[in-house]
């Protein structure tokens, strides 16, 4: 690796996408897993703001909640990536930390680099199936994607998460490349 190179905030949120789904596949860190993450979304939401693209889960928030509970929902959403990033107001503090919103936000931001670059990237793919069959199923909603749900967990029955990881990959990669 050259001690100096060039990257674009696309690449730099792939990259970090890329790496957090790693670690998650190999069940590491879950701090990193957020760190990374929170560090891709933020990218991506300001490309997308600036690109005049459609809103990412984040800014939908206020059109999902009753106005009264708008804050405390973006509070939850912001409250890990905060919590990691500054130290000037609590710097004793202790968190409560749950994965469930970094697998949501990273889903999100899976579809959104799609969105934006068009580009097929194996890695994010693999996180995209995992989430609708998995940590994410129970969101899925319409009646076709229901069944897109129920074959791809016929295609990986019982998978563990490196399981899947293994299956899946070299399936998506194929895909991805064509």
């Amino acid at each position: 690796m050259p001690s100096e190179f060039q990257v674009s905030k696309l690449d730099a949120a792939r990259r970090q996408m890329e790496t957090a789904i790693r670690l998650y596949f190999s069940e590491a860190d879950p701090i990193s897993i957020h760190t990374l993450t929170s560090a891709a979304y933020d990218l991506l939401s300001g490309i997308n703001r600036a690109r005049g693209g459609s809103p990412m889960l984040k800014e939908q928030v206020p059109t999902w909640v009753l106005p009264d509970a708008k804050d405390e929902v973006k509070r939850i959403l912001n409250e890990a990536m905060n919590f990691f990033k500054h130290a000037d107001r609590d710097h004793n503090g202790v968190l409560d930390f749950s994965v469930e919103p970094t697998e949501l936000l990273l889903y999100d931001a899976c579809q959104k680099y799609r969105g934006l670059t068009g580009e097929s990237v194996p890695l994010l793919g693999v996180f995209e199936v995992w989430y609708v069959i998995g940590p994410g199923a129970d969101l899925v909603t319409g009646k076709e994607r229901m069944k897109i749900r129920d074959d791809l967990l016929k295609i990986f029955p019982n998978s563990t998460r490196s399981s899947f990881f293994y299956k899946a990959l070299p399936l998506v990669s194929k895909i991805g490349s064509k």
